[in-house]
């Protein structure tokens, strides 16, 4: 088994000020490494607004703490609407495998469009599709095979890489402290559906594996191919 580990940052409105917040949750939780930053997104009717960014921990270790995390919010007054984000960033602990994932499986793989439409956050311009902007960039493509398909959308992702804001943000793999930044979960309450956010980073784990070299489970991304690129004799639904 491949050990991850796993860091959060959590948009939210709270009654006291960014810094005292982090401080009470580091005191009553128990947590060390808790940062605090402005995010000017961020629009709660609180009085204060930011993000709050822990450090990294094993994976384990790291959903428990989560979970405690969301249980001091709610039982401390933090409010998370639509305009708060949920990112997760994971890893490989082991710093090499990071590098040799391939970014076109960790995009092709992973379900972008369910969890968005489960936070209802599909038209978020801080989390865009890569779906989208592919079937816009390829609407008049139609290839003659997925080998095909392929290496323009391998060619179509490398380019969308430094674009910091869409569900996987891939800018952070070549860097000494490689991971992937997930940003599709959020929207009001999220704080409070640890189970529905918990079932997402599962599947945000599970999608560094497959996008490992000989990764099994990538058939999420022939389904994408087919329905979406290559000419097709009957009527399929967009995985949107």
């Amino acid at each position: 088994m491949k050990h991850k580990q796993i860091g959060f940052e959590f948009e939210i409105g709270s009654p006291w000020s960014m810094a005292t917040t982090r401080n009470k949750m580091a005191r009553e939780l128990g947590l060390r490494g808790l940062k605090n930053q402005v995010d000017e997104t961020v629009d709660t009717p609180q009085k204060y607004n930011g993000e709050i960014v822990t450090p990294v921990w094993p994976f384990r270790q790291g959903m428990v703490n989560l979970k405690r995390i969301f249980k001091w919010f709610e039982k401390n007054g933090i409010v998370t609407d639509a305009t708060c984000g949920f990112h997760v960033n994971i890893s490989f602990k082991q710093k090499e495998l990071n590098w040799m994932m391939d970014n076109t499986r960790l995009v092709m793989c992973f379900n972008e469009e369910k969890w968005l439409k489960v936070c209802k956050r599909h038209n978020n311009e801080w989390a865009e599709c890569y779906m989208d902007k592919l079937i816009v960039g390829g609407a008049r493509k139609k290839f003659v095979n997925e080998t095909k398909v392929m290496e323009w959308i391998n060619k179509e992702v490398e380019e969308l890489i430094d674009e910091k804001y869409h569900t996987v943000h891939l800018g952070h793999l070549e860097e000494n402290n490689p991971y992937v930044e997930y940003r599709c979960l959020g929207g009001v309450g999220y704080h409070l559906r640890f189970n529905v956010m918990a079932k997402a980073i599962i599947d945000m784990s599970k999608n560094l594996d497959r996008a490992l070299p000989e990764g099994k489970g990538t058939g999420f991304m022939t389904t994408k191919v087919r329905e979406c690129f290559l000419p097709r004799k009957k009527m399929y639904m967009i995985p949107h």
